[in-house]
Order: structure tokens, then sequence, then C-alpha cells
């Protein structure tokens, strides 16, 4: 039984988006299903055409052709046309379509490449590169078939993408470094075949085209060293709230393989992508509850925080605050400080301090205390 989801499948998105050629299935597939495909249409604009209700679709066809003035190029969905129908469709030039039919075989007319045969039955392509390289095609079919607005949307950014690098091309611009920095290079590679499907240009191939941007972004590397060596368990509540990070906000489309899984290469992409002026504050006020690790920060790790955070230039009062409110919870801040062998720089404690109710109420305390004791003498 046929549903809405069979189409939204990397081959056809391949197919149709990114390699711009034609689609023939059979046998017949209700049209709300076939619909499906009309995700894969970006650049058009769909029209559905029934064999039965027109009455010369071939002249239709060619009509509409030469006299379309529309600005969006049109994508037909034609149903139930016969096997000869489809031959006279198969010969006409820059068509786009998708074409369905009642015949049960039509395997014969599988020739070239124009238009991609697919045995809905069987589930199986008759004239299609079975070796074709769908990792990208696959990466955005698995991260947003949940939602086909938002992979919609994922398609249309593409397609914007590629009219920027059209229009450079056009100008004999080949310094696409800006274009492209947020895409791996096999995206690029997807991009420009797109570019030339489309709208019928020769792109020269990715290796003589200048993506420098990519290539000259900035190495925090040693900022991440600093992180890593500052204190263990600070460590390890950052990798793990860096991952999180990634899957909340990240389009994993835009990220390599090694900037997945490996902490060091994701921290670049994202103080280079996402966090040009620093890391973010909602980031490290997450990072200073430790919740990943569920652990409580103690005297010294607030220091070795403050530290960190001095280091890598980041002076946002709130956090400050917020590490001293943290390292209180388990001594008051007379205590902390005379125990604690200089836990914050005094003046970070001068800056801050005065502003924590519970510091001036401790210091009241403690001199209320004293008043009592000398009442007694």
């Amino acid at each position: 039984m046929d549903t809405d989801t069979d189409f939204i499948r990397p081959e056809f998105l391949n197919i149709l988006f990114f390699q711009q050629k034609n689609l023939i299935i059979f046998p017949y597939v209700d049209i709300k299903h076939l619909r499906s495909l009309e995700l894969f249409t970006v650049g058009h604009n769909p029209i559905d055409l029934e064999a039965t209700v027109v009455f010369n679709i071939m002249k239709f066809l060619k009509y509409e052709q030469e006299n379309s003035y529309s600005q969006s190029r049109s994508f037909y969905f034609i149903t139930n046309v016969d096997k000869d129908k489809i031959k006279e469709i198969m010969q006409m030039d820059n068509v786009r379509c998708v074409v369905n039919t009642k015949e049960q075989d039509i395997s014969n007319l599988a020739n070239g490449s124009k238009f991609i045969f697919y045995n809905k039955k069987k589930k199986k392509f008759l004239n299609y590169d079975d070796s074709t390289d769908l990792e990208v095609e696959k990466l955005l079919i698995s991260e947003y078939s949940e939602s086909e607005e938002i992979l919609k949307d994922k398609i249309q950014q593409i397609k914007t993408t590629a009219s920027i690098v059209y229009a450079k091309i056009c100008k004999n611009d080949y310094n696409l470094g800006n274009v492209l920095k947020d895409y791996s290079e096999k995206h690029c590679e997807k991009i420009l075949k797109f570019v030339s499907a489309y709208y019928d240009i020769r792109v020269p191939d990715i290796s003589k085209i200048n993506l420098n941007a990519q290539l000259s972004l900035n190495d925090f590397s040693n900022e991440y060293d600093l992180i890593i060596s500052s204190n263990k368990n600070i460590a390890k509540e950052f990798i793990q709230l860096l991952h999180e990070y990634r899957s909340q906000n990240v389009n994993s489309s835009n990220l390599k393989v090694e900037q997945m899984y490996d902490p060091n290469k994701l921290y670049n992409y994202l103080r280079n992508h996402h966090w040009d002026n620093g890391i973010s504050e909602d980031f490290i006020q997450e990072w200073i509850l430790m919740e990943n690790i569920k652990y409580k920060l103690k005297p010294e790790d607030v220091h070795d925080f403050e530290s960190l955070l001095s280091k890598l230039n980041i002076s946002i009062p709130e956090v400050y605050e917020k590490l001293i409110q943290l390292a209180y919870k388990e001594k008051t801040p007379f205590e902390f400080e005379l125990s604690s062998p200089n836990p914050l720089e005094s003046n970070n404690i001068n800056k801050y301090f005065d502003k924590s109710k519970n510091y001036k109420e401790s210091i009241l305390k403690k001199l209320q205390n004293i008043d009592d004791l000398i009442d007694k003498l």
C-alpha cells in the first residue's frame, strides 16, 4: 500500500533536485502520494496534468513551454498517460516532470539518463546508477524527514546558495569561500552539480574553485587546550555540554564527520561560525551548573573557573556572581574567605561580592555574633 513517505528517499532527492532529471513511475500511484515529490522541485512551480482531462496533453505542454512568461519554471505531475504519450514526452526538450502511468511494463523505454524509470511495485530503478554517492541526500533526509516543511526549507536554502554561486560564476568570480563556508566539501560538490544542471552552465571542478574562506578560518585549539587542562570536572562538563549544544543548535549537514565527534574540531567550528565574539553567555551559564556530570563546585573549582574565564577574556558579572553562589552552598562567604587560599582575585571579590545579598547577610550575622560575645564579657 502506498504512503506519503514512499518517495521521501535520497534517490529521489538526488534525481529530481541535485541532478535535475525526470522520473517515470509505473504502475499506477495515487496522485496524493506522488505529490510528496514536490519537496524536491524547489525552484519550480508544480502543476498537475491529468491525461484524461487535458484533451491534447502534448499540445498543451508545447504551448506552455513556448508561451510561458512566468519567472518560475513549471514542473509537471503527469498522470494516466499511455505508452505512446510517454514516448512523445521523452522527446521533448527542457521539460521537467514526473510521469505516472497505469502501464504494467514499460521497461523497454528505459534508455538514456534524462528520464529515470522507477518500478513502484518492485521498488526498483531501471536506469539509475546504484553507485551514486548519496551521503549528502541521506543526511538531509534522516535529519528532516519528520518535518517535511523543514526539509523543504533546507533544500530552498541550498537553492538560494546555488543562485549566489551562479551569479558569481557568470561574472567569472570563482572566489566562493564566503558563499560556501557553512557547507562541507561534499555539500559544495553537490551544490556545484545543481548549479550546472539547473542553470545549464559549465561549472569548473571543485578543485579549481577558490574555497580559501574555509581554509582561512581561525584556529582556536589553544583555547580548547586551555579549557581541557584547567580542571578535570570543568573540562568533562564542557565536552558533554559542547556535544549537547551541537545536537540542539547546529545543522549537522554543515559539519564534517570529524567535527561531529572530535570536541576540539567541534569547538573550532563553533568559535568560527557560532561564537565569533567568544563562548556565548547562555552556554557558560549552563556550564557552571555542571548538570551533565552532576557535580557540585567546590571553592577550589570556583577559583579554577574564575581563572579560566579570565584567561579566555570572558568578563560577565552575572556568571561570577552565580559561581560565588554555587560555591557558598556548603560554606558561608566568611568561612570561604578564611579557609580558601585566594579563591578569587581580590578585585573580583570587591567587584562582585558587594552585590551578593548572601554575603552581606553573612557579614552582618558575624558582626552580630561578635557583638553578642562582647556583651557577655
